[in-house]
């Protein structure tokens, strides 16, 4: 029964901690809207709203939950990062993840984030990870 019904609790990071600076053409992005969106237990998922300073700069905290692992499925978590600047909407980041640990999405913490909204989404694939982001960074701190 244990095999159906058990499963050890174990946490999930369904967003890493993020922070860096957002840019249009080279330009900070003062003010600019940034909505975070990810699913992994039903399609609608959960949505939250940051704003970026006069900077550009923009801090999203951790996103956890817990879960009961099973052999019987396989987490995935799937991640958006949309970001409105002067009216129009951006897309930023899109991935998925298979690994709950703490900055799977990217294999290591990342360093001097910069994201520029006219960038073509880059593909990330990592260990259990698959995605594409318009930031880039000068390392990883793994």
């Amino acid at each position: 029964m244990s095999l159906f019904f058990g499963g050890e609790k174990k946490e999930a990071v369904l967003f890493s901690p993020l922070e860096g600076k957002i840019t249009f053409e080279g330009k900070p992005t003062a003010g600019a809207k940034i909505k975070l969106w990810f699913a992994w237990k039903d399609k609608e998922g959960e949505s939250f709203y940051y704003t970026a300073d006069e900077n550009g700069f923009f801090k999203i905290p951790k996103h956890t939950t817990t879960y009961k692992e099973t052999p019987l499925a396989q987490l995935v978590i799937s991640q958006e990062i949309t970001v409105g600047h002067e009216g129009k909407p951006y897309e930023m980041w899109a991935m998925s993840k298979m690994d709950p640990a703490i900055f799977t999405e990217l294999g290591g913490e990342p360093i001097n984030l910069r994201c520029e909204l006219t960038n073509d989404l880059t593909t990330i694939r990592g260990n259990h990870s698959l995605g594409g982001t318009a930031c880039i960074w000068d390392s990883l701190n793994n």
